[in-house]
């Protein structure tokens, strides 16, 4: 088993937020190294796991590569738990295995799986992970003796990219007919599947393809200037929501309607590409409603590794 070590103020800060809304500091410069810690040789929260398909003819030389896949993501790590009499110890213990499930759970509507946040001093990202596995014990000796313990912990994250905050640009207008620009961009190394969230009236959304070297892509190529044109968004509808993540409702309005049938066969087609500097799109809109318009452009913020990559 892994030695128990001291926390350098130095490290990286690890904080886990619990299914059960504990929160807990297992290192870094806030890190209590007489409550719970992190022990040494954590795997799985580098490079998210790809795995990549090559294909190769007859008498082809070497192969030609048709693609990648993201698996999940598997972490394995331990903790030091102590406590300063066995009583300590073991409600820090039972507490600890209070923070996992190995699921959401069902009976509660805001259930949210345990969060696993690593911060920087140049960011902070998070995972949601479940247990992979029964939590193993071992010990030579009575832990209620010795008052301390090692857990190993083996957790996986079924959407293995780290997360930042979402960015959130917007777009305002008065009653009427209006036109103007939004803001995107992309810093992460991964492509990004971008959300629109647009009130009432009658949109004209950008969905434009993207060329050039990364940290200077613009629109351009076959559809660079290609525009959506969403069907009038009234009372009924309350507005829009739209996403390209391929797990979501694609088009759909404020009360969970699906819309895709009223786009006249038109789908989006375009999400933003990594390292897609700041960039305006134009946007337009009429027949807004006399409090005026207003779309917002959610820009999730997605990487393949914990700091780093920018």
């Amino acid at each position: 088993m892994t030695a128990f070590v001291y926390v350098s103020p130095e490290s990286v800060t690890v904080e886990v937020f619990g299914v059960d809304e504990s929160y807990w500091i297992i290192n870094g410069p806030r890190a209590d190294r007489d409550v719970i810690t992190l022990a040494t040789s954590p795997k799985g929260i580098g490079d998210a796991p790809v795995t990549t398909t090559y294909k190769s003819s007859v008498y082809q030389r070497g192969a030609t590569f048709q693609g990648k896949r993201y698996l999940k993501r598997d972490i394995t790590f331990g903790v030091n738990i102590h406590g300063r009499d066995e009583e300590e110890w073991e409600k820090r213990d039972s507490d600890w295995r209070n923070a996992w499930d190995y699921e959401l759970d069902a009976w509660d509507p805001d259930a949210t799986l345990t969060k696993l946040q690593i911060s920087t001093d140049r960011s902070t990202r998070w995972l949601w992970l479940a247990l992979d596995k029964s939590v193993e014990f071992e010990s030579e000796r009575d832990p209620h003796l010795l008052r301390k313990s090692l857990v190993p912990m083996a957790v996986t994250a079924a959407q293995p990219m780290w997360e930042e905050p979402t960015k959130t640009t917007f777009w305002e207008t008065g009653a009427g007919s209006s036109e103007g620009f939004i803001e995107v961009s992309n810093p992460t190394d991964l492509e990004m599947a971008q959300k629109w969230l647009l009130t009432r009236g009658k949109w004209r959304v950008p969905d434009v393809s993207w060329t050039g070297k990364k940290y200077r892509r613009t629109p351009g190529g076959r559809y660079g200037n290609r525009m959506i044109d969403l069907p009038m968004l009234g009372d009924r509808e309350g507005g829009a929501r739209i996403s390209l993540d391929p797990d979501r409702l694609y088009v759909r309005d404020l009360n969970g309607t699906n819309l895709i049938g009223r786009l006249g066969g038109l789908h989006f087609m375009h999400r933003i590409p990594p390292r897609t500097p700041p960039t305006l799109l134009p946007i337009s809109v009429t027949d807004a409603p006399a409090g005026g318009a207003r779309a917002e452009l959610r820009q999730p913020r997605l990487w393949s590794r914990a700091w780093g990559l920018r």
